[in-house]
């Protein structure tokens, strides 16, 4: 357990992927061969888990799938210290999150404000980003500030904001779908604006060899078992999780299949007029956000920061039961003490990896009840009264199928 190794465990592919740009090779910043020798530097000297020692890969470094303005824009990260880098990015990514928990308690009318934002900092998705030092808190900015343009009227600024999550495009996929279905033009106008800013700018500090060489960085995440799929909160993880010997192709086509499910299964609630007033607004949007995380092929559980903005208006608009508050509190703070808590002796990458997983599967569980409590209520299904004891059982029956999946985790915490 070490820095870089665990903690920083993302941020230091962002300093060795900079590392690259800022010596000039700029066509080579996705190029694992080039940014293997700086990922190694830094955990050769910051780690302390002796299992590293052992790892004799030709290549360990990771792709970072991002623009190549990302790497340009961090550079000055590297002309300081690793340790004081990463201190001054947590820096940076806290007083981001202070700012949209300030936004969440001001539309969150059932709890005061410090209580709303404290809750926001100590949720899961939160703690983790900022453990790993990702740059999801930004990304999370970008959705509350698009969401609440959307419901102000101010679309082409409500666009602006979501092109910025051509940082990590898949989160803003469905979404740009959305708009361009429902065709709400001065959106899509500003959503290409923002892009075109990206990838302009992207261009210019990394030349047109530069830009063609993006899309080769997600060769390595295309793989069904690749990055870790135990730790993720979609359909793959599920599917691994009730089928632990499926492979290759049968896997791959099977999650598209359910993605693709997914997709249709929020056409049907977006059927109608667009109306960003409708006191169903918030929920569709929430529901959107959960079926990108769920539908994606890659989705770790710092994504589900995404949803913060619309779920705490959802929660506060009255129209859902208490309990659904009590579901949410846990998916968020529960994970939490699982990932910092139940530790023996010196803390080790093992030990830490196996409370990531049960931590993942637990907030996994409660991410895949919100989609299917809130489309049933969506829909118009009674949530209520005789029937809520048939969609108790459904849900329970559907929450079984994880079970297994949680109760290895489990057992590797337990047992580690």
């Amino acid at each position: 357990m070490g820095l870089f190794l665990n903690l920083g465990t993302d941020y230091a592919l962002y300093l060795a992927q900079s590392t690259v740009m800022d010596s000039g090779a700029t066509s080579q910043i996705y190029d694992l061969s080039a940014a293997d020798g700086p990922y190694r530097k830094l955990l050769d000297r910051y780690n302390t888990d002796p299992s590293y020692q052992a790892w004799t890969a030709d290549i360990i470094v990771g792709p970072v799938p991002y623009p190549p303005i990302f790497a340009w824009a961090l550079r000055p990260f590297t002309w300081i210290s690793p340790p004081v880098s990463f201190a001054l990015w947590f820096c940076l990514n806290l007083c981001l999150a202070l700012i949209i928990g300030w936004r969440l308690a001001s539309h969150c009318g059932l709890l005061d404000k410090p209580t709303t934002i404290l809750l926001f900092l100590g949720s899961y998705p939160v703690v983790l980003s900022f453990y790993v030092g990702q740059i999801q808190i930004m990304l999370a900015w970008c959705i509350t500030e698009f969401y609440l343009a959307m419901r102000g009227g101010r679309e082409f600024r409500a666009g602006m904001w979501l092109g910025c999550l051509l940082l990590k495009p898949h989160y803003g996929l469905l979404l740009g779908l959305l708009l361009l279905w429902k065709r709400r033009w001065s959106a899509v106008l500003g959503a290409g604006a923002a892009g075109s800013i990206i990838l302009g700018a992207s261009v210019l500090v990394s030349g047109v060899h530069g830009l063609r060489a993006y899309p080769a960085a997600f060769s390595g995440m295309a793989q069904f078992r690749g990055d870790d799929p135990a730790v993720m909160i979609n359909w793959r993880s599920v599917i691994l999780d009730l089928y632990p010997s499926i492979y290759g192709r049968n896997g791959t086509l099977l999650t598209l299949a359910l993605a693709a499910a997914t997709l249709f299964s929020l056409a049907w609630v977006w059927r109608g007029e667009w109306n960003p007033n409708a006191v169903d607004f918030p929920v569709k949007v929430l529901l959107t956000l959960l079926g990108t995380l769920i539908a994606s092929f890659h989705s770790h559980p710092y994504g589900a920061v995404l949803l913060a903005m619309p779920l705490v208006v959802v929660l506060s608009s009255g129209q859902f039961h208490k309990t659904a508050w009590w579901v949410v509190g846990i998916g968020a703070v529960v994970p939490t003490l699982i990932l910092e808590l139940g530790y023996s002796g010196s803390l080790t990458n093992s030990q830490f990896y196996a409370h990531l997983v049960l931590a993942s599967q637990v907030l996994k569980v409660v991410m895949f009840a919100m989609f299917g409590y809130f489309y049933a209520r969506v829909c118009g299904l009674s949530v209520a009264g005789p029937d809520s004891s048939r969609m108790m059982r459904g849900g329970w029956i559907r929450a079984r199928a994880f079970i297994p999946g949680i109760g290895r985790a489990a057992s590797r915490v337990l047992n580690p």
